[in-house]
């Protein structure tokens, strides 16, 4: 909505862009943020009185001349094309990005096939993207091809003599056999239809896609449109032409082109790879590899929630959207213990041109997300997450591929996504809402969707075990309760779990909060050494510590620290490398009293120095090649070059411990 606004919006002349429409909130805002009409360009390049594109300028003379008769236009991939294509042809048994949607409709008329065609034929004739082939190969890029025609496959099965359950059960296998066969991409059109026949009253329709040529918004808008044309011609009626729009998806790759050559979008993105950590979904949750991999969804209601979530919305000035999002996030920040962290935000790169809404095409791009905590009310959190979208929205065109290829050395940046699919909604006369069945795949992790009136957390079990995903499902459930019942003012820092969760961590707490552990780790490493000293402790290679080796080595270096003034209420930070130093360095930091502060070594020293000071952290024991990244006015333990003088000290236990119940 907030495209095609400014699309009229500029069309009259107005320099406008859809981030003001987010920034400035009412009608009265926005209209005193206008200065009056302009000549305005957009930001995709396109001017107001048509496509700054014309057919086949971004084509090198020999790609032009290479291209087959029948092609009226043709232009590379843009770069998320690109990757839905590599991930979907990378993986046999995934088949990501290969998607299959059923649903029911009711029906006036009995289905007509010749109907369901023409209105196909009048689809296709005015859309390109449904026109489009790609051509991985042939040319200096990967290349789509935009043919003059094609013509969308229609299958139709007669599934009458079935009752509901065997009905739903042949969908259900249908889209099984659909989701094995991929399309060959180098053949327009890439879907196909099918069309099972219930009754004279009802019908199922079955849509394959790929998805590179389209996303949630284009697919919704050419079914919609289909089966207006469909209702039309079987009501023997003559459908009206259409107009069709100045702008066009080479528009779209145009602008993501200029986006690649922006040094401030790429900096921007730098900035958050670099400055944020990666969100990762939690390795224990994970299911068992040696099976066979499943996706699955996860729903969780809302409905009886809007009402407040909306409210929450208009308290803070911003939207559903930003209200569900920050949800979804503060559910991630109760999966891991990082300050500042990315995760994935789907978002449009649609020309903000007149006409653009009208312009079906694989528009998203999934981007990373920042986040901060420390967010102290539900307002301040839903406000900041709605403020960083703000924020990103002028560099959305910066393709992901580029930024996993350029800044994420070698890693995959993003495991986990958020979308929001609250599309308009469809013609419920005719279409059962509630009957939809489907199955896709992505490559992430986790996908997470805003839907009308529910989220839909989508997985698999390779990375997600189902019984770890409705623990998932209802901490968000929890968190967005919490939200609906407290409002704008309330409390955002408090860990948010439904009760089973709470009291399966807490475990003896949950029923008596008195309880209190009836051995320290170091009273039970000792117990250890006593009975079973040669008992191997620690291992890194070759080299094996048993428990009595370990247990002198902390001792030694407990007293050193003691020597160093860590005792009771003592922060100690450690930055050391995995091996028998670093195990043993947490057990003395232990037996000298204090409470130990876990700092990875490939942090940035600004991440470290922050880390310490948000601790309270005076002492840091590490070795030499790492002392330059601290403050100088930390104590910093040299494990390395003071190995002599921590070697010397006794073997034997600090005779006095003190009470570690506390840590």
């Amino acid at each position: 909505r907030a495209v095609a606004l400014v699309g009229k919006l500029r069309a009259a002349g107005f320099e406008v862009a859809v981030r003001d429409v987010f920034q400035y909130r009412t009608v009265a805002e926005l209209a005193e943020k206008l200065d009056g009409p302009v000549p305005a360009a957009t930001s995709a390049g396109t001017t107001v009185d048509g496509p700054a594109v014309a057919p086949f300028a971004l084509l090198s003379a020999a790609d032009r001349a290479a291209l087959p008769a029948g092609v009226v236009d043709a232009y590379p991939l843009s770069q998320v094309q690109l990757g839905m294509v590599v991930e979907m042809l990378a993986d046999s048994d995934l088949h990501a990005y290969h998607n299959v949607t059923s649903f029911r409709l009711r029906a006036e008329h009995p289905f007509g096939l010749a109907a369901l065609r023409e209105a196909a034929r009048i689809v296709v004739a005015r859309h390109e993207l449904l026109r489009t082939s790609f051509d991985l190969t042939s040319y200096s890029v990967p290349m789509q091809l935009v043919n003059d025609t094609a013509e969308i496959p229609i299958l139709v099965r007669d599934i009458r003599q079935l009752d509901e359950a065997g009905r739903k059960q042949a969908i259900r296998d249908f889209t099984a056999a659909e989701r094995a066969e991929l399309f060959d991409l180098g053949v327009a059109p890439l879907l196909r239809f099918a069309v099972h026949e219930e009754s004279d009253e009802a019908w199922w329709m079955s849509v394959t896609v790929s998805h590179p040529i389209t996303e949630g918004w284009s697919h919704r808008a050419m079914l919609t449109e289909l089966l207006e044309l469909y209702q039309q011609l079987r009501a023997g009626g003559a459908p009206a032409p259409a107009t069709r729009p100045a702008v066009r998806y080479a528009d779209f790759v145009a602008a993501e082109l200029d986006s690649l050559e922006s040094a401030e979008d790429r900096d921007y993105w730098r900035g958050i790879v670099d400055g944020y950590a990666k969100l990762s979904l939690l390795s224990g949750w994970a299911g068992d590899a040696s099976t066979a991999r499943e996706p699955y969804s996860v729903t969780v209601p809302l409905r009886d929630l809007e009402a407040e979530l909306r409210a929450l919305a208009t308290a803070t000035r911003t939207s559903l959207k930003a209200v569900l999002h920050a949800a979804h996030l503060k559910v991630m920040s109760q999966l891991t213990d990082e300050p500042v962290f990315f995760t994935g935000l789907v978002c449009s790169a649609r020309p903000e041109v007149d006409g653009a809404d009208r312009v079906y095409g694989m528009y998203l791009n999934t981007l990373p997300f920042a986040h901060r905590r420390g967010a102290a009310t539900w307002g301040e959190l839903v406000r900041q997450v709605f403020d960083r979208e703000v924020e990103l929205w002028p560099h959305r065109r910066y393709p992901m591929p580029a930024i996993q290829r350029e800044l994420a050395d070698g890693q995959r940046l993003l495991d986990v996504r958020f979308s929001y699919q609250d599309f308009d909604a469809v013609d419920t006369e005719l279409v059962d809402v509630e009957s939809g069945l489907g199955e896709g795949a992505t490559e992430f992790g986790l996908a997470v969707a805003a839907m009308t009136g529910s989220l839909v957390l989508t997985a698999d079990t390779h990375v997600l075990s189902r019984p770890d995903a409705a623990r998932l499902g209802a901490m968000y459930r929890a968190v967005l309760a919490a939200m609906a019942a407290t409002g704008a003012g309330g409390d955002a820092r408090d860990s948010h779990l439904p009760a089973d969760e709470r009291e399966r961590l807490l475990g003896e707490y949950a029923v008596n909060p008195t309880a209190a552990p009836t051995r320290t780790v170091p009273e039970l490493v000792a117990e250890i050494v006593a009975s079973y000293p040669d008992r191997p402790a620690v291992a890194l290679g070759e080299l094996e510590l048993d428990y009595a080796e370990l247990d002198a080595r902390a001792n030694r270096l407990a007293r050193h620290l003691r020597s160093r003034g860590v005792g009771p209420e003592s922060i100690v930070g450690v930055l050391l490398d995995r091996g028998p130093d670093l195990i043993a360095t947490f057990l003395a930091v232990w037996k000298a009293g204090g409470a130990y502060v876990p700092l990875d070594p490939s942090f940035p020293a600004d991440r470290v120095n922050a880390m310490l000071a948000d601790a309270g952290a005076r002492v840091v024991v590490t070795r030499s090649r790492h002392a330059d990244r601290f403050d100088p006015t930390l104590d910093c333990v040299l494990v390395d070059t003071e190995r002599l003088e921590i070697g010397n000290r006794p073997a034997t236990a600090i005779s006095a411990p003190p009470d570690l119940d506390r840590l």
